[in-house]
């Protein structure tokens, strides 16, 4: 359990009770004096003081440098005012708690953690795939037990929602390894030459054509070929794709000939491909010979436990690029882990890219993001929350159970199965 002790004054205390302040793994403790938190430094051993510099005409500074010499490993933070303070308290109790614990923890250091990603299992690593979200570990599973096969696999998931790093990442843990990986995205390339990119095409089998090609599916001979969007291939196409798939030969375009190749192919899509089969759009056949392994990509807002360690892993990214190095501070992250995220990993990436370019500090603060969080509105008939969202759902479960209870909050938290300090913050960040 990792205490906190905050010096705090009445204004802040008529607006926030202790409930407030809880949560299963936090124990905040109020100092009414400088003296009074010397006292409970020593007797709680806390890992974090949240404290106001000047309250009245008493410094903090003299107090932080007594603590510090006899606790250097304890972290202080000072405030210009008590409103500053709970702020900060309240966005580090919003964080998600197995970051609020590597935050509060000695050892390593917020920067530390964030920059050096805790390890993945054993039989997995991975110089993309970063998370240890229950989402990204049952993935990490499926590849290591299907990398090593020659299994076509099929990703399914929303844009941005990065299948070409699991795409790569199977790759990097197969035998093909050391063989190229070819990623080509179908939807990119003209209809009218999609055939030649492919299966490459002779000389004079078409105007322009002067000279012999290869195409891409032999250029990947021994290695592994990532189709992404491939419920965009034009219908002729999957039909020469499903022959590739199942006689492992090529035939370029104007030519008689046909190649042997060894390729493992990885599609991907962020469509319904049974419903295309069923619309006639996509061949059945071929679907079924993609989909002997088809792994799902889940959205970022499914596993935003898994945002601080991928903003660890762009920053660390970006430095290696020649970016000064940074941090992320506390307020910045809790912001990053309330989006929504629309454009998913991709989009996370981009926001953190655009900071670190902007920012002019060492740490990126919340003025630095590019998103935009929905303003708190207490209207509950007409919610700002996207009606889609989770969030949305979990507020109006909420003001039914306090209709249901006549506004106790006590009994609405025994009715929705949730701790009343959890209801508190709910509330308050709903601004129910």
């Amino acid at each position: 359990m990792t205490a906190t002790i905050v010096i705090i004054d009445r204004a802040v205390h008529k607006n926030h009770r202790r409930p407030d302040f809880d949560a299963d793994d936090l124990n905040v403790f109020f100092a009414e004096s400088p003296s009074d938190a010397e006292k409970l430094v020593t007797t709680e051993k806390p890992d974090l003081v949240l404290a106001i510099q000047n309250e009245g005409t008493t410094s903090f500074s003299p107090v932080a440098e007594r603590i510090l010499k006899h606790r250097p490993s304890i972290k202080i933070m000072l405030f210009a005012n008590s409103d500053e303070l709970a702020k900060t308290l309240l966005t580090l109790l919003d964080l998600p708690s197995n970051y609020r614990k590597m935050l509060l923890s000695g050892t390593p250091s917020p920067h530390a953690t964030l920059q050096e990603t805790s390890q993945p299992s054993e039989q997995f690593t991975s110089n993309y795939l970063a998370g240890n979200s229950p989402e990204i570990e049952k993935i990490k599973g499926i590849i290591s037990k299907i990398a090593p096969t020659t299994s076509t696999i099929l990703l399914q998931g929303e844009t941005g929602t990065g299948k070409e790093i699991i795409a790569r990442s199977i790759h990097d843990h197969s035998n093909r390894k050391k063989r190229v990986f070819m990623p080509v995205e179908c939807a990119a390339i003209n209809e009218s030459v999609i055939e030649s990119e492919l299966f490459g095409h002779t000389k004079g089998s078409f105007t322009g054509a002067d000279r012999n090609t290869l195409g891409l599916i032999r250029s990947s001979d021994g290695g592994t070929l990532f189709l992404d969007e491939i419920g965009e291939l034009p219908l002729a196409l999957q039909t020469k794709l499903l022959r590739t798939l199942q006689e492992k030969t090529v035939k370029p375009v104007g030519s008689s000939k046909i190649y042997p190749v060894d390729i493992r192919i990885i599609a991907a899509t962020n469509r319904n491909l049974a419903e295309a089969v069923t619309k006639g759009t996509f061949r059945q056949d071929l679907y079924y010979r993609l989909n002997t392994v088809t792994i799902y990509a889940p959205p970022l807002r499914e596993r935003l436990s898994d945002i601080p360690l991928l903003c660890g892993h762009f920053l660390k990214k970006m430095a290696s690029e020649g970016y000064p190095e940074k941090t992320i501070s506390s307020r910045a992250l809790s912001a990053l882990c309330r989006y929504e995220w629309p454009g998913n990993v991709r989009e996370l990436e981009n926001v953190i890219r655009n900071a670190v370019a902007l920012s002019s500090e060492n740490s990126i603060a919340l003025e630095d993001l590019s998103i935009s969080l929905p303003e708190n509105t207490c209207d509950r008939q007409h919610p700002i929350i996207p009606p889609s969202s989770m969030a949305f759902h979990e507020k109006e479960a909420i003001c039914k159970a306090l209709d249901q209870t006549t506004g106790n909050r006590r009994a609405a938290a025994r009715l929705l199965g949730i701790s009343e300090a959890t209801l508190y913050r709910r509330i308050k960040l709903y601004s129910i």
